[in-house]
């Protein structure tokens, strides 16, 4: 049974990597592209806090909670998004569906561990601006890109002290980048086309330590840090230039820039070091209450394939609170008395500069986790959020996300009684 889990598991999840449809973004051109949450769908509907744990909830982002698990826990998340562009003079609406992630996690003993796969980040932006030749002739300058890169992650959790825990996750990073610049001018039929291939794949690291202090027998107090430290990835890069037909025709023209001879054939892209610190308090089995601060030193961000010139990054930062609360967890007489409802609510501001305006992101959240047959249950929740303003230096994008996940729980490591 084990074994088929397993199996069933690495198929599904390299069939969906490959599938992934990534951003609509255009804020996705920066650095890696439009970084995602890599956490549940039960800490991201309560604003992203990550310092609440169980026995029977995965916390992705947080490998010490692992050594909480109690039973073998398989965690889904999906997501539908619809993103609504707006600048001084257009707008446009466009919708994806993704994997948020796919993992499982184990009790074993005096430990825990899980290991699983999460899109890191996404790449999908198409944007044009027309401009009038220096003779006079209309012109169309196209911006696009595709991919994103994904993490392969194992983690183990250690109960290190009675009331401590302690965790680390090493992710493997890989996926492949495409940024396509492109002029077409009025009455040619070909247009020209510089195309950046980038090829990323390396290693990153995590870590956590947890503390979860009882209080006056029925309340709690949680404490969380996690620490990603700055990793550097490789990345393998192709540059062509061609030029081709505005239908998307046979090529007419097609050079490969020698990168070698610069050097910028393979390069190097550094995952930012981040600090997360987080501290809650609630009543076990009814309500929680957290927050959590994110640090991201992002400033010294650079890739040197892929530079733009009106785009510098800053140190990031963002604010989650967030919680739950449970009518009545034990209840016979009414299923909605033992549903979690959670909430949530972040402010961040971006790493991204964009002529010289930082960027800045604002969510609420609100989600239901709906008990299933055992202790599984199903987790649907609702996000709404913008970013940027509305000027001729940016545009507002405003989303509405729709998330549905599963943690369904089963026992491993069974002893027979009988032979």
């Amino acid at each position: 049974m084990v074994k088929k889990y397993v199996v069933s598991f690495f198929l599904l999840t390299s069939l969906i990597v490959s599938a992934q449809s990534g951003s609509v973004s255009p804020y996705s051109f920066s650095g890696l592209g439009e970084v995602n949450f890599r956490g549940t769908h039960a800490n991201r509907t309560m604003g992203g806090v990550e310092v609440f744990t169980d026995s029977i909830h995965l916390n992705l982002l947080n490998p010490g909670s692992y050594g909480d698990l109690k039973f073998t826990t398989y965690s889904l998340g999906v997501n539908y998004k619809l993103n609504n562009f707006a600048a001084t003079d257009v707008s446009n609406a466009r919708a994806t569906a993704n994997l948020d992630y796919l993992a499982i996690g184990v009790p074993a003993g005096i430990f825990g561990f899980g290991f699983g796969v999460v899109p890191y980040s996404s790449v999908g932006y198409r944007v044009e601006t027309r401009a009038l030749t220096d003779a006079g002739v209309n012109s169309i300058n196209r911006f696009e890109g595709e991919g994103g890169l994904n993490q392969a992650f194992f983690s183990v959790g250690i109960p290190f002290l009675k009331y401590f825990n302690v965790g680390a996750t090493i992710n493997y990073g890989f996926g492949n980048v495409l940024n396509q610049t492109a002029q077409i001018i009025e009455g040619i039929t070909n247009g020209s086309y510089l195309s950046n291939q980038s090829s990323i794949s390396g290693l990153s690291y995590n870590l956590s330590a947890n503390v979860n202090i009882p209080l006056f027998k029925k309340y709690y107090f949680k404490g969380m840090y996690a620490l990603q430290p700055e990793a550097g990835l490789t990345s393998r890069n192709l540059q062509t230039f061609f030029t081709q037909s505005i239908d998307g025709g046979s090529l007419v023209d097609f050079e490969e820039i020698n990168l070698a001879a610069t050097g910028d054939d393979i390069t190097s892209i550094n995952l930012t070091k981040t600090n997360r610190i987080g501290i809650g308090f609630g009543q076990s089995s009814k309500w929680f209450l957290g927050a959590q601060l994110n640090y991201i030193n992002s400033s010294n961000f650079k890739n040197e394939f892929f530079q733009q010139k009106n785009i510098s990054y800053q140190d990031a930062r963002q604010i989650s609170v967030g919680g739950f609360y449970i009518p009545q967890y034990n209840s016979f007489s009414s299923y909605w008395k033992r549903v979690v409802y959670r909430f949530g609510l972040r402010s961040e501001k971006s790493s991204l500069v964009i002529n010289n305006i930082p960027l800045t992101e604002n969510g609420i959240s609100f989600g239901m986790g709906l008990p299933m047959r055992g202790l599984s249950n199903a987790n649907v929740g609702i996000e709404i959020g913008q970013r940027g303003e509305k000027s001729s230096q940016q545009f507002k994008e405003s989303y509405f996300s729709l998330r549905i996940g599963l943690s369904l729980n089963d026992k491993w490591f069974i002893k027979r009684k009988f032979n």
